[in-house]
């Protein structure tokens, strides 16, 4: 496991970490455009990404720690090419039978060609399609419980609508790292859909 005093992290991440203690962001995130929106629901569709993923067993709480030192590790130099990547948001986490994978979305200039080789063999990176996506937000601490809480109160509403199926996987979008206040924190939850219509 990689600890988290051994990051070599670039001045300007932790630059854009300043303003990230009150909630702003300042770092790229996944392109998408709005298709429909109601209170804190929205339907989106997302653009083609690639993401660089890892999946650790265990509980929410006992994964995301070394699930993101990994991943910022990559993208911090820790790579065949030694490139340093910007970092982006939101942090992608989804559920597995016996623990979780963890996402990062790679800045748009990459393509899977052009992405550097994780030295860590546990990071995959893969082509995420362009794709629907219903979505719900929400402040605060994220937890296994929250992700619980929103991902039912957003299933709920899909099913009420009658205008999308999902057809996927839901998943947690966390926009603020640690040192974010807390009740600032913005953090989502994904499942890709499709139009019944």
């Amino acid at each position: 496991m990689v600890e988290e005093n051994s990051l070599n992290i670039p001045l300007t991440e932790k630059l854009k970490g300043i303003p990230g203690i009150f909630g702003i962001r300042l770092g790229e995130g996944p392109l998408y455009s709005v298709v429909a929106s109601e209170g804190d629901k929205e339907i989106r569709k997302y653009r083609p990404c690639i993401l660089a993923s890892i999946s650790i067993n265990g509980t929410f709480e006992e994964v995301r720690k070394e699930a993101f030192i990994s991943l910022a590790s990559y993208i911090f130099g820790k790579n065949k090419d030694k490139k340093q990547l910007k970092m982006t948001a939101p942090v992608l986490h989804v559920p597995t039978g016996s623990g979780w994978t963890m996402s990062f979305i790679l800045p748009t200039k990459y393509t899977l060609a052009s992405a550097p080789t994780p030295q860590d063999k546990r990071i995959q990176l893969h082509k995420k399609p362009e794709h629907i996506a219903a979505t719900i937000r929400y402040s605060g601490v994220n937890n296994q419980e929250k992700i619980k809480k929103y991902s039912a109160e957003l299933m709920r509403w899909l099913s009420r609508k009658h205008l999308y199926n999902p057809i996927g996987e839901i998943q947690s979008a966390q926009y603020d790292g640690p040192t974010t206040i807390g009740f600032l924190r913005k953090n989502e939850i994904h499942v890709e859909v499709n139009s019944i219509q």
